[in-house]
């Protein structure tokens, strides 16, 4: 990730502060709020052992990231709980990959692809959105 600089000031993506960011949405006036986790419901997967210091890190790295959005979750769940707040939560149907450095473009376009035809398997509110093209 990388910090944009506009008038002397350097910015970073929202997700450092908040990776789910229910409550934010909530008190700024959302009465409805459609959360997409990009992760299956229940998670089963083992990480490989680490072998180096780099992989140890970003094994630990990612074991807090994840500690994190499970907390964001229980965090809006309560606010929403507080405020009468409606959430929508849409999971993917499978694990999309356990390497988040993957930029590859069929594969994003199919896991697109596949978690759509998931969510509106599951709910009626996507048929307003239209799955992407290849």
């Amino acid at each position: 990730m990388s910090m944009v600089k506009k008038d002397n000031c350097e910015y970073a993506d929202g997700g450092y502060g908040s990776m789910v960011p229910i409550k934010e949405a909530i008190e700024r006036g959302a009465t409805t709020v459609d959360v997409i986790v990009l992760e299956t419901e229940a998670t089963y997967y083992n990480s490989l052992p680490s072998t180096n210091v780099f992989s140890l890190l970003t094994s630990l790295h990612g074991f807090m990231m994840d500690r994190i959005e499970k907390q964001n979750i229980a965090i809006g769940k309560f606010t929403a709980n507080h405020h009468d707040t409606i959430l929508n939560f849409y999971y993917t149907p499978t694990v999309l990959t356990t390497n988040s450095l993957i930029f590859n473009k069929s594969k994003m376009t199919n896991w697109w692809n596949s978690g759509f035809k998931y969510a509106a398997s599951t709910t009626e509110k996507t048929s307003e959105i239209k799955p992407q093209e290849e």
